[in-house]
């Protein structure tokens, strides 16, 4: 194995020993997506996605848009409960004598994979109440979306305290998801596009309602993964004197 898999083992030794999170990312999903389901009202909704408007039903409308708030929402928790638990154990790795790239990298992965297991739970659990147009951009979509916040959580992890990141990423994720993207709304606020989850939210709402991934939309997503991955690249090796 090489030494940045031994190093992603010992990230995901350390989330195995989070019991907490670890029923977070079962039981949140469940609770979440289906309370969202089971509280929507019968009627119908016009659904605000790739400058065109779909009529659907809020009760499918519910499910569709919750799923990638509430995979975001785990994933940036989850990236803020690994920083926290990282930050020493990753200088003296490199003390011992690993490359900083090779933690570095060990980190992200273990991000992505977080986001993955994320997504996956909630796209199944919002299956049994709404079947998206496209699957595979739905999926993509509410991944990048949960990885764009899993670095959020990151950064949060490392420049935060507990409280203060936990915070951030509830209120933050709600805000900008829940409010300022809700596709729902007849008018979005010019702030809107400038938030994390703008684009990657784009992305799932065209999967779910057959609307078409614009150029645009695409290259923005790319965009925030990037911008976000250089954050962390960044910051985490500043803070953690991996460099």
């Amino acid at each position: 194995m090489t030494r940045v898999g031994t190093a992603f083992r010992a990230g995901a030794s350390e989330l195995r020993r989070t019991p907490l999170l670890l029923a977070l990312l079962v039981v949140a999903p469940a609770y979440v997506v289906g309370l969202f389901t089971l509280v929507a009202p019968s009627g119908p909704a016009r659904v605000h996605v790739a400058d065109r408007v779909v009529a659907t039903t809020l009760p499918e409308a519910f499910p569709a848009f919750t799923t990638p708030m509430t995979a975001a929402l785990l994933a940036g928790v989850a990236g803020l409960f690994l920083m926290q638990t990282a930050v020493e154990a990753d200088a003296r790795t490199v003390v011992a004598g690993y490359r900083p790239w090779e933690v570095v990298v060990a980190r992200l992965g273990l991000v992505a994979a977080v986001s993955v297991i994320a997504t996956t739970v909630s796209v199944a659990v919002m299956l049994t109440a709404f079947e998206p147009a496209s699957l595979a951009v739905f999926l993509v979509g509410v991944l990048a979306t949960a990885f764009v916040y899993g670095l959020v959580g990151v950064l949060a992890g490392v420049l935060l305290d507990r409280l203060s990141g936990v915070y951030v990423i509830l209120f933050g994720a709600m805000l900008d998801l829940f409010v300022f993207q809700n596709p729902l709304a007849t008018d979005t606020p010019a702030l809107a596009r400038f938030l994390p989850g703008h684009f990657p939210l784009r992305v799932a709402m065209a999967g779910g309602f057959d609307a078409p991934v614009t150029t645009s939309t695409a290259l923005g997503t790319a965009a925030v993964v990037g911008l976000l991955t250089t954050a962390v690249v960044v910051v985490f090796t500043v803070e953690t004197h991996v460099g």
